[in-house]
């Protein structure tokens, strides 16, 4: 199965992740200790993108692409903030609350990857 999903950084927006996600995994019978690991590493990857890359522009869109193959679960998030590679990014050890999505994201994905491409982020989560 395959999904997509834009939305920007504008609260309502936001508001349509949950339910797009909840409706997405479901229609896949994905395992549930399978969706809340996908639940929290999007949220904390689109959380990034709009607090940090668009830096509170709630106009410009992102994108997540969904795919599920007989092995895994994939997430494409694209944005077209600054570059930034969250793969060598250095985490923060001892974070403050709301501090470790690069953390979490690292710890529930099975295979993490990006690019640049076209100036545009690509940041690929496997579960």
């Amino acid at each position: 199965m395959s999904a997509s999903l834009t939305i920007s950084g504008a609260a309502a927006d936001l508001a349509r992740l949950y339910p797009w996600l909840d409706e997405t995994t479901a229609a896949d019978a994905l395992p549930e200790a399978l969706a809340q690991k996908i639940h929290v590493a999007l949220e904390e990857a689109v959380a990034n993108v709009a607090l940090h890359a668009y830096a509170g522009d709630t106009t410009t869109p992102m994108t997540i692409e969904y795919a599920h193959d007989s092995g895994s679960v994939t997430l494409t998030l694209t944005d077209s903030g600054p570059p930034f590679d969250p793969t060598t990014a250095q985490a923060p050890k001892d974070a403050e609350i709301g501090g470790n999505g690069l953390n979490l994201i690292r710890h529930f994905c099975k295979d993490l990857t990006y690019r640049r491409l076209d100036g545009r982020n690509q940041l690929t989560m496997r579960f």
